[in-house]
Formats: structure tokens, sequence, C-alpha cells
């Protein structure tokens, strides 16, 4: 099965591109906007198969009754909200209350809101010996813990270099008392904020 290569990317996702995929010999003269062909590539790359693999498929669905531009644009959609889905359930807050106590580092998660949602037993170790010196049962109420950079721009560097860790210092302060230090930042998988991780070097 042959098909004619793909133009490069269109920056309009909306704009309608022609394409001819052959599928048993036969030609097919299609046409889509930009986002359903790179959605219909995207699936056929995840499965290892061709595009004209995709039409061959909508073609024996339609049993020669239906619309094959509205199937292909069908199959698109339902690959995008697959994928969709598939990222939503990678990203919530119990993953990163995971990821935070799997460290065995002092580490929390922190919201731009200067909240933090989660942290690990080294962290409240790290609170009780740094800052409070005591044993207290819970050295996380009252807490307060700041970078030296401001939220947005840490941020802004995380999503520059994907995969990236980010160095910023710190200061933690709790009932007057107060510590700084080092740490190594990283963008929590969070879909609908942004939160950063800081794993505490000790």
């Amino acid at each position: 099965m042959n098909e004619t290569p793909p133009p490069p990317s269109e920056k309009d996702l909306s704009a309608l591109r022609f394409r001819v995929v052959t599928v048993g010999g036969q030609r097919h003269g299609i046409k889509l906007e930009e986002i359903y062909w790179q959605s219909l590539g995207e699936l056929a790359a995840r499965h290892g198969r061709k595009l004209a693999d995709i039409v061959a498929a909508c073609e024996r669905e339609l049993e020669g009754e239906g619309n094959l531009t509205a199937r292909l644009r069908y199959i698109a959609t339902r690959h995008l909200r697959d994928e969709l889905s598939a990222a939503k359930a990678r990203s919530n807050l119990a993953i990163v209350t995971s990821q935070v106590r799997a460290s065995p580092s002092p580490a929390f998660a922190l919201t731009g809101g200067k909240h933090i949602i989660a942290y690990n037993p080294p962290f409240l170790s790290f609170v009780q010996s740094r800052v409070l010196r005591s044993q207290q049962p819970e050295p996380a109420r009252g807490l307060k813990l700041s970078f030296d950079v401001q939220f947005v721009d840490l941020v802004g560097r995380l999503k520059s270099a994907p995969g990236e860790p980010q160095s910023a210092g710190f200061t933690i302060g709790v009932q007057g008392q107060v510590t700084r230090g080092k740490l190594n930042a990283a963008l929590a998988p969070l879909s609908d904020q942004d939160v950063i991780i800081g794993f505490i070097l000790i």
C-alpha cells in the first residue's frame, strides 16, 4: 500500500488538506482538516500501522454505507479523547503524593498559592531538626515555605526545559524559627494547575 508523503506541518490545524491514500490498489482522495490528519498519524504510529490500514479498517466498518471522511474524523476524535483520558489518569494528586513519598530525601509539593499539598516523613524530620529542633508531633502546622525566585518564574524555567530539574533556594519558617537551603525542583504531573515538587539537598 502506498500513500502520498505528507507536506510540511501546518500551523493552522483547521486548514483542509487533500491526501491520496491507496488501499488494496484503489486510490482514495480524502480531504480532512490538518488536526484530524495529525491525530490519525499518531494513532497509526502508536499501533505500528500505516495510515492506509486505518482507512481500510474504516471502509470495512462502513460496509459500503456511510461517509468515509466522517468515519475518519470520528476515529481521530476518539483517539484524541482516549489520549486525554489517559493523560488525566496520570495526572492527579495521588500520583504526586506517591512521587513525594517515594523520595528518600526530604520532599514536598507546593502550589502557586504557597500551599503544601504533599510531603514525606524525611521532610518532617528535616523541619524538626533544622527549624524546631524538637520532636513536636505536627511540625508541618503553621509552616511557611517559599523559594528565592518567583513561583511563576521557576515554573517557566521548568516548562522551558522539560525533564530537567531546576535548582533554587528555599526558606522554611515555623513558629518564628527560620532555616534556608537549596533544592532541586521538578514540575508535578498535574493538568489543572502548576505544582512544584521540591527535593531538598542535605
